[in-house]
This record gives C-alpha cells, structure tokens and sequence, in this order.
C-alpha cells in the first residue's frame, strides 16, 4: 500500500490522494487515511476468517467452508494411516493435531480397481466416480451441515456408504455432495473404507495375529460411525439420530452392520438402496483364508509380513495373476467370528428403507435377449425345473413381448428378492419402507438402459447438475419429491411427514411398495400367484437376486 492509496474493497476509493493545503496538515491526513483503510482492510480479513466455520473434534481442530447456507468439512481423518505396517491391521487411531487443520478440500481415495465398463456399453458418466487420487493413507470423512447447525443443535444425521462391488467408489464422488440433503435440515457424513484387496484379504497368518481376519473395509465402516458418534454432537448433530445408508455394494454394507455386534447402538435406522436381499453369497472364512494363502504364492512370498513390505501396487498386481485365473480373486465381505459371525442375523428392531430401480439387470447380458427363444433360455437357466412355474407368467408370442416378458422377469426377480429379505424379519420387526424407481433420465437412452442400477442416486441427493445431460423440470420435481421422503425418514425413522401432502407411503408389510419416478403413488409389490411362486422357489433351494 503506498501513501494515500488503499487496496480496492478496503473501505477507500483505490487510487486516491488524500494530500491536501498544508504540508503538514496533508502529512497528517494521510497518516489517518493510511489508519483507516488499514484498519478497514484488517477487519475484512477478520469478517472472511469469521466466516469460516471452525469445529473442535476429539483429534483437533479443523476449519470448513460455507456457501450458500451450508458448511461443508471435507477430508477429515477418522483413523490412520493403512498402509505397510498397518497394511491388514484393524483401523489405527488417528495421531492428534493441535493445529487448525484446514478440511476444505476430499482426502485420497482408497486403492481401487479401474471403473467396470459393462460390454455392452455403459450409463455411468463422470459424476458416478472417484475423481481424487489414491492411496492407503485413505480413511477420511465429509460432513455437510446447514449453516448455524452448531447453535441449533441435536439435528439427525444421514452417514453415507458409497457402492463400487468392493472394489472401487469414494466418499468424495460427485454425486455424493450433501449439500442439498444439508439445506433440507439434516447433517450428511460420507466416509471411504479400504476396498478389495486391501479391505477384504484373509489368511490364517492374519488370524493367529488378531483372532480373525478379512473384513478391515467393514472394521473402517464402524470406526467411521463411532467417529459420528463421538464427534457429530460438536457438528450440531444428534449422535441418537444417526440413519446408516448406502447403495448397491454400500447396501450390501448396511446389511452388514446390521448384522455385525460391533455396530449395535451406532445407528437407530437403515437405507439400503439397491437394495436388500441382493443374493451375493458371502464366503465362509475357511475358504477366504485358502484365497489368501493363494495370494501370497501368486506374490511370490512367504509371510504376511513380506506381503505388507511389498508396494501396494505389486500386491494388486499380485491377486489378478495369471496363475489365478481371469478375473483374478475378488474380495468383498466374508463370514469370520469377529465381525460378521452369522450375516443373516440382522438386527430387526432398525426400521428400514429399502428398494430397487426397476432396470436394475439393464448393463447384464440378459437384459437385450429378444426372442422367444431367448426367454425360454432364460427361464430355464434361472428356475431349472422349477421353470415350468413361471411360464404362464412370462409368456410371448413373438420376439416384441418375449423382450417385454425378459425385462419383468428381471424385475420381478429382484422384486421378489427383497420381498424375501423382509420375510425374514419377525413379526414385531420395525417397519419396512420399500420403493421401485421407475425413471429414465434425460440422455439416457431408455431402450437400452432404463431406470438404470444407481441411477436414483442423483434425486435423493439433489445433485443433478453434477452430470453434463439436460436437466427437465420433470426430474427436479422427482428429486424434490423423494429428498422430501428421505428426509423425513432420516429425521424420524417414516417416510411420511407429519402434514406433508405427499402422497402416503404405505409399509411393506401392507403388500405394496412405493412407485417413485414417473409416478408417485402406491403400487402392488407382486401380484400374488408371482410372488407364490418366488417364495415357493425360494423354499425349495432356489436362488433369487438383484441383478
């Protein structure tokens, strides 16, 4: 700053000269000029510092940014580092800071495998995934609460788990951003867990070391909850409303903790999207283990602790090696006593939402069969000898309706799946809430694609404008619609907002689902000679599923 100008905004016109008559009377006024926009320029300075919102955790303090009505924390460390000594470890305690750590900007992502490009093309763009680097120091958070959440208070609290098979996703993708679900009065926490190779290995070794071995992704999952818990409160969140929720392989998690005794009392309610009863086998430890010991002959060492020494990139090169067979080992969550004991014992005192997109099989090779040929093939791979059962619903008598007849098949399937899920459940259960979403989204070819696996996720957020299609009127009003619904299930474990003139979301037990999309409104979940049939199929051994 030179004699009497100021910086432009500082509270002067930039450029003025304040000299004036007298020399010394001018010397004067300059000095007090000088003040002045020194002065007005310090407490700009101390406005923009003021404004950003600044959160004590129980590991130090960390500072956020605020637009447009919503404070956004991002890349918080809620455990430490995974990598080398920690490689297969149970998630470590993060070292504390007592310096203001800045949490404006995602951390890493997990290592992960590249995105799955289905062969017959795919309807995922760029807002479906990670964006971020990769590393193993990965185990972060994001929190997303309204402004002045910290002063109102014991506000509920949404905990995100993203999809990705396992094997790829973050908490920082695109369409994840919680600042529209925020404004809506709830806080949104999306966190990362260790994936694949690095999240899912098992081996007698690891076992003698802890006791068990083979779900660290799940063990993330649960410290990040207990970080809500221990933390949210300071957020202005209310750590006894935590709703735990994800999609596709993050449902497949939710199912999970609601099975793991080390999650109990983390969340009082569940979302699953896409869903419940998706029908992945889940394998027994034994037979991990054996994969793991398969691994290490693959790497081309002997002992855990050469595996861990090795770069995290020969380790993944080493489980999709030729010796193994194409695709490679696959690692997702595993029966082992410590934290998955008994998968199908889930805990049914948790009212939870659950549902499915109406086209989740349109990126599997079944969904473009088209003749009648085709479907009888279909029929029989799918239900064997039970096949003669579904024929009369199913039937075509010309290629046109023998793809028609292929699409409800598949839908109906993954219908009839969830629907046996929540049979499970005992009678004095908490509730179920269960949709179908049945959209096709503007630039999504409908005839190949449809209401597409995961394409949902855009209208619960409210983040449409993340991806580069044309946004109509039509799919505003649809997101609107169901962050109404999602949050008010949130907020108080219903759907249904006391007052709302949404239409009523009838529970599953009721023997109807909520039709989301295209239409809002009630519909049966199966007519019942379909849904007979499913269950006796079920009965005898039959295998159901999502996809």
């Amino acid at each position: 700053m030179t004699a009497g100008t100021c910086f432009a905004g500082a509270g002067c016109r930039q450029g003025h000269d304040f000299r004036i008559g007298r020399a010394g009377m001018g010397r004067q006024f300059r000095l007090l000029a000088q003040a002045a926009c020194l002065l007005s320029l310090l407490a700009g300075v101390a406005t923009v510092q003021a404004a950003a919102p600044l959160v004590d955790t129980n590991a130090g303090p960390i500072t956020g940014k605020s637009t447009d009505g919503v404070d956004a924390f991002l890349g918080i460390p809620y455990a430490g580092d995974t990598g080398r000594a920690n490689r297969w470890r149970a998630p470590q305690p993060v070292p504390a800071w007592t310096v203001v750590r800045q949490a404006t900007d995602f951390g890493a992502d997990c290592l992960q495998e590249p995105p799955h490009n289905p062969p017959g093309g795919s309807p995922w763009t760029a807002e479906y995934f990670p964006i971020g680097k990769a590393s193993e120091n990965c185990l972060f958070v994001n929190v997303w609460r309204p402004a002045g959440a910290a002063t109102a208070g014991g506000l509920p609290v949404m905990v995100w788990i993203h999809g990705g098979a396992f094997v790829g996703g973050s908490g920082a993708v695109p369409l994840y951003d919680g600042t529209a679900l925020a404004r809506q009065g709830i806080i949104v926490v999306s966190l990362n867990y260790r994936l694949g190779i690095f999240g899912f290995l098992a081996h007698p070794a690891l076992s003698r070391e802890a006791g068990s071995s083979g779900n660290y992704g799940l063990m993330d999952q649960i410290a990040a909850l207990r970080w809500v818990k221990e933390n949210i409160a300071r957020f202005g969140g209310d750590p006894t409303r935590v709703t735990v929720a994800g999609q596709s392989a993050g449902a497949a998690s939710v199912h999970a903790l609601l099975a793991a005794p080390s999650a109990a009392g983390l969340f009082r309610q569940a979302i699953a999207q896409s869903g419940s009863g998706m029908g992945i086998p889940i394998m027994p430890h034994a037979a991990a283990e054996a994969m793991g010991e398969k691994l290490l002959a693959a790497a081309g060492v002997e002992s855990i602790e050469a595996l861990r020494a090795l770069p995290a990139d020969a380790v993944a090169k080493a489980g999709k090696d030729p010796s193994l067979g194409p695709p490679g080992l696959r690692f997702a969550p595993i029966t082992e006593p410590a934290i998955l004991p008994d998968p199908a014992k889930q805990r049914s005192n948790v009212p939870v939402l659950t549902g499915l997109t109406a086209d989740e099989g349109s990126t599997g090779r079944d969904w473009s069969l088209a003749s009648v040929a085709q479907l009888e093939d279909l029929l029989v791979r799918r239900f064997g000898d039970k096949a003669v059962h579904f024929r009369p619903f199913y039937t075509a008598s010309d290629d046109a309706t023998a793809s028609v007849a292929v699409k409800r098949l598949l839908r109906e399937q993954a219908i009839a799946s969830m629907l046996a899920w929540a049979q499970t459940r005992p009678a004095d259960a908490a509730p179920v809430h269960a949709y179908l979403f049945n959209h096709t989204q503007t630039g999504t070819p409908a005839e190949r694609f449809g209401s597409f696996h995961s394409v949902e996720l855009a209208y619960v957020f409210g983040t449409l404008d993340k991806s580069g299609r044309a946004i109509q009127e039509a799919d505003r009003a649809i997101a609107a619609s169901m962050m109404g619904y999602w949050v008010s299930f949130v907020r108080d474990g219903d759907p249904n907002a006391k007052g709302s003139p949404a239409p009523l979301w009838p529970r599953l037990s009721s023997g109807k689902i909520m039709g989301l999309g295209d239409k809002t409104e009630p519909v049966e979940s199966l007519q019942p000679d379909t849904w007979r049939a499913y269950r006796d199929f079920a009965a005898s051994g039959g295998k159901l599923g999502l996809f």
